[in-house]
């Protein structure tokens, strides 16, 4: 994860690599490679061993479209793991994975100005 703070030009970038070769990849993670990078920390490597921090820290890579209806429990639960109220940690959960996945998600209880309410 490269994190670019210059004037005019700020953003995250993200860029995989694979172990041996070095090659960079401009794609993103399908939701299992997701949950085996986050599930499968190195005992031998430094970095976040915590599954559940992996797995939010890992998340923004998620460009897998088609995600399984137990996606947002597993994502839930990470992040009650890491602190979250736990009352809005599955309508986060459903939330992150819309944008993630550039869904389009319509929520009846939210307000709209442009319908009138």
């Amino acid at each position: 994860m490269i994190y670019r703070n210059l004037v005019g030009d700020y953003g995250t970038d993200y860029l995989l690599t694979h172990p041996g070769r070095g090659d960079v990849s401009g794609t993103g993670l399908t939701w299992h490679e997701l949950v085996r990078l986050a599930d499968s920390p190195s005992s031998t490597a430094e970095g976040v061993e915590d599954t559940a921090a992996r797995l939010l820290l890992l998340l923004p890579l998620l460009t897998d479209s088609d995600v399984s209806e137990s996606v947002p429990a597993r994502l839930s639960a990470a992040l009650t793991s890491v602190g979250a109220p736990q009352e809005t940690t599955f309508s986060t959960a459903k939330h992150l994975l819309t944008h993630l996945t550039r869904r389009s998600r319509h929520d009846p209880a939210w307000a709209s100005p442009l319908s009138g309410s």
